[in-house]
């Protein structure tokens, strides 16, 4: 009777380390891995896009003097101010690569000529 008490016991203290060696290690996980993942960045102030020979600016937060440049920096379309959560469009000459600007946020467009391919 005292040997089954005895191998109780120890048996016990061993599941008792095992969750110490498996704590030890959900903490160097955690310092480890978790700690190295940035924290999230804020939204863009705005999305820009290009269908059909126009650049559309979804605007995230409310916007001033928005720009649209082409690749000379040409002015194509300036906005005085556009409200969070609307759209504008800026109608462009063709294919190539635009820059929306809003103060100092930047950001490159690529329009792309798209062809309607017909199946006879």
């Amino acid at each position: 009777m005292k040997a089954l008490s005895d191998i109780s016991k120890i048996g016990i203290l061993m599941i008792g380390v095992a969750l110490l060696v498996i704590a030890g290690i959900a903490v160097h996980f955690y310092i480890t891995f978790l700690q190295r993942v940035p924290p999230p960045s804020p939204p863009p102030p705005f999305h820009a896009y290009c269908r059909y020979n126009a650049v559309i600016i979804h605007a995230n937060q409310d916007l001033e003097n928005l720009e649209v440049l082409d690749n000379r920096s040409i002015r194509l379309c300036s906005f005085d101010r556009i409200r969070a959560g609307s759209e504008e469009l800026c109608a462009v000459g063709g294919s190539g690569l635009y820059v929306v600007q809003a103060g100092e946020y930047k950001k490159i467009v690529e329009c792309v000529e798209e062809k309607i391919i017909k199946f006879d």
